[in-house]
């Protein structure tokens, strides 16, 4: 016969391992589990929620594009004003123009700046025509032209005696004096010496005082292009910015806390 002191040791020994087992993952006991592979892929999980918009940029960007657009067509349909939506590639252009064809509360015009014509088909630009363009949106009974849209919305500025060679791109030194690419049309090389661009007016005083301190040459002159001027042809550079200022500009949104959702 066993000894109640015994019974009881037994008691406790028991009820001390079913505690032990409680506290021990389940995952434990289960037989060719990788741990550190868990662990792994559940960082690589979390890293790829958290937002960050250096390495992770909006992957919607025609999705974006569309969204602000269907805002500016109907602040002009119910406020009866004129808006302009920024400039874009064709490409985007022409999914824009097909989108507009479906309104009949809202009229666009799409508009390139220097009295030139825009591609009929294709993305590519021939000479004499503009590539980027955008669209100036009205209410149908404003009665507003397109002549009128386009010197409303867009400034010619003409750049004299600098050094396209020796030179940052334009868009590197339009972006270096804060100017947004978004209000920046095409820019044309007449030569080594003479640049077109095309600009929102709303910053063509900002480049005309500005942009001559990141550009090379000796006298440079900018002026203002009359609404009567014909742009010249020339040889457009492409709207991109270097490695090294894209980085620049990306860690100073990160240090003044900006972040760029979807």
């Amino acid at each position: 016969m066993k000894r109640p002191l015994d019974i009881m040791w037994r008691v406790d020994s028991l009820k001390f391992l079913l505690v032990f087992l409680s506290m021990v993952p389940t995952s434990a006991f289960q037989p060719g589990c990788d741990h550190s592979v868990v662990q792994q892929r559940c960082s690589s999980t979390k890293s790829r929620l958290r937002p960050n918009h250096i390495r992770c940029p909006s992957l919607f960007p025609l999705h974006s594009l569309m969204t602000h657009i269907e805002s500016i067509a109907a602040t002009a349909a119910h406020s009866w004003t004129v808006e302009s939506t920024p400039f874009m590639e064709p490409d985007l252009a022409v999914k824009v123009e097909e989108k507009f064809r479906e309104r009949a509360d809202v009229i666009a015009f799409r508009v390139a700046g220097g009295r030139r014509l825009l591609p009929a088909e294709s993305s590519d630009a021939s000479p004499g025509e503009g590539r980027r363009s955008r669209f100036v949106v009205m209410h149908p009974d404003l009665g507003l032209d397109i002549g009128t849209a386009e010197s409303e919305s867009c400034s010619v500025i003409r750049v004299d005696n600098v050094d396209v060679a020796a030179s940052t791109t334009f868009p590197n030194a339009l972006a270096m004096i804060g100017v947004d690419l978004d209000n920046v049309g095409d820019i044309v090389v007449e030569d080594s010496g003479t640049v077109y661009l095309v600009v929102d007016p709303n910053v063509a005083k900002q480049c005309l005082r500005l942009l001559s301190k990141e550009l090379v040459g000796v006298g440079i002159n900018l002026s203002l292009c009359e609404d009567s001027e014909f742009m010249p042809q020339g040889k457009m550079q492409d709207m991109k910015l270097s490695k090294i200022l894209e980085r620049q500009m990306e860690r100073k949104k990160y240090e003044q806390g900006y972040v760029q959702f979807g």
